[in-house]
């Protein structure tokens, strides 16, 4: 039963590397309690810090104009009137199984 004495051997050594990480999880990093003491001090929120960091605000600058906003659908299924697509994105399956019949895209266009 040596096999089964050096699988027992590793687990136990398996258990207490994971006990080691969580442990490592739990402790902070050094200036973190020093950090804590500033924002409550100064009553600083999260965009604060964000804004100190790079210079502007949260959710300024990186995100595009048209980020969330509706885009009107440019084609449409003839056989089922339902499904559309905005020509962004993945074309939808059934508009891959009509072109691969010979059908054009011009053919879907509203």
């Amino acid at each position: 039963m040596p096999r089964r004495a050096s699988l027992k051997s590793i687990e136990a050594k398996i258990r207490e590397l994971q006990a080691k990480a969580e442990a490592l999880k739990q402790t902070e990093k050094p200036g973190i309690k020093q950090l804590k003491a500033v924002l409550k001090k100064y009553k600083l929120t999260t965009a604060d810090i964000d804004q100190a960091m790079d210079g502007r605000a949260r959710g300024g600058g990186r995100a595009s104009a048209l980020k969330g906003k509706k885009v009107k659908p440019k084609y449409r299924n003839p056989a089922n009137r339902s499904e559309t697509w905005t020509g962004r994105g993945l074309k939808p399956r059934w508009m891959v199984a009509a072109l691969k019949g010979g059908k054009k895209l011009e053919d879907f266009a509203i």
